[in-house]
């Protein structure tokens, strides 16, 4: 099974490659997420992401994610709420890079749907408010809609198929079309706490801004702070709407 995986994620690398052909450029995305339960309705997220213009070492973008979750005792409905950091390191059009960092608030409700055994989706309404160079600010919502389905014999398999997609609208901007996030890509456990995602991501922007393409490798990871009697995690599609 890891040797098949290093087949795939081999297979996707060559696809991003020749994704950004056109483009000159090989994007990628490394992403870790931490999550950990606190309580029997409370757990907290962290999220650290590395993109580059190349396969490694022409840094684009770094950033760190946190935000806590409240998931009510009846429904699959959480409210969160966190804060971003980011330094995004655009070039220019003399080809001189520089280095931007942003700040951002989000206030978030995720919504869970179990479809059946094998298939989970969720539903992510986020509104974030982007401080940039202290002085500009852009209130920003984003939907994320995310699918998991499981492969093979359902209690055994380690397999899955991921597919997202993210829609971003800007809220105080008279171009209200911020971009749309299209993902793709398999995860498999690892073990009971950890699993590995590759797969390939694009970026569609609104004219004149060109689309971006990445070949993204994420791995998760799952904490348990909380007591024994405490009731088991929460997550209808395997904590993949990060």
């Amino acid at each position: 099974m890891k040797l098949k995986l290093l087949y795939f994620i081999g297979f996707i690398g060559l696809c991003s490659l020749n994704l950004n052909a056109q483009q000159n450029q090989t994007n990628l995305w490394l992403q870790y997420l931490g999550r950990a339960q606190l309580a029997e309705s409370w757990r907290t997220t962290s999220v650290w992401q590395y993109r580059s213009y190349n396969l490694l070492t022409d840094s684009r973008l770094f950033l760190i994610n946190n935000y806590v979750d409240y998931k009510l005792k009846n429904a699959e409905v959480q409210f969160g709420g966190g804060y971003m950091y980011l330094d995004i390191m655009p070039y220019n059009e003399f080809g001189e890079k520089r280095s931007i960092i942003e700040h951002r608030s989000l206030q978030q409700v995720t919504i869970g749907n179990k479809v059946s055994r094998r298939f989970s989706i969720s539903h992510r309404f986020r509104l974030e408010q982007r401080f940039l160079f202290t002085d500009w600010f852009i209130m920003r919502a984003r939907y994320l809609f995310s699918s998991r389905f499981k492969l093979g014999d359902l209690d055994n398999t380690k397999w899955s198929l991921i597919f997202k997609n993210e829609i971003r609208m800007n809220l105080d901007k008279e171009r209200a079309f911020d971009s749309n996030r299209i993902s793709a890509g398999v995860s498999y456990q690892l073990s009971k706490s950890i699993s590995i995602q590759p797969g390939i991501i694009a970026q569609l922007e609104a004219a004149p801004i060109p689309n971006d393409y990445y070949f993204a490798l994420k791995l998760r990871q799952k904490f348990k702070f909380r007591k024994n009697n405490a009731k088991p995690d929460i997550d209808p599609i395997g904590y993949s709407n990060d």
